[in-house]
């Protein structure tokens, strides 16, 4: 039995979650970061890195600092939305290759909110102390895993949906339950 006031609060804290980093991190875009925070996360080496944090620092440190804090804010609301709809298609197979591949759309949920953990910190440790040629890659590795494992959840969740709204089960299962 799904409980969809669950998902829904999830989903909910999400957006508003997304909507307030997005607004909080408006004065993050600038010329040397034209993507904001993204542009920190995939600066794969020191230089680009370096570019951005002098030009953040010190007139927009506080506002990095309040952006990183609502990251995490968002971590679990993101991570546990994706993570209870990829689990929820997954359990309407029966059996086969969706079935599967929504519990591993749900588990590289929970895996995309420990990249995202870690990717902070690294920035953290990037703006405030010390950037190198690890700290820069690995932040961008990942970012780009994260990303990566978001889309591709987001992606199985469309599909599923469209699939259980055109009852086309493409695992050539029956729908066990409705919700």
């Amino acid at each position: 039995m799904t409980n969809w006031k669950i998902i829904g609060f999830f989903f909910a804290g999400t957006l508003i979650l997304l909507l307030l980093l997005r607004w909080q991190g408006r004065t993050l875009y600038t010329p040397a970061a034209p993507k904001g925070i993204v542009s920190l996360e995939l600066s794969s080496n020191p230089g680009a890195a370096n570019a951005i944090a002098h030009e953040w620092r010190p007139t927009l440190i506080n506002a990095f600092r309040w952006n990183m804090l609502l990251d995490f804010f968002v971590i679990p609301f993101y991570g546990l939305f994706l993570y209870s709809l990829c689990g929820y298609f997954s359990v309407l197979y029966k059996q086969g290759i969706f079935q599967r591949a929504g519990v591993l759309m749900a588990f590289g949920s929970l895996m995309a909110m420990l990249f995202d953990a870690g990717e902070n910190i690294l920035m953290i440790i990037s703006i405030h102390w010390v950037i190198t040629p690890v700290t820069t890659l690995l932040t961008s590795v990942f970012a780009v895993l994260k990303f990566g494992l978001i889309l591709l959840a987001i992606l199985y969740i469309l599909v599923s949906a469209v699939c259980m709204l055109l009852g086309k089960w493409l695992s050539g299962g029956e729908v066990e339950g409705k919700g």
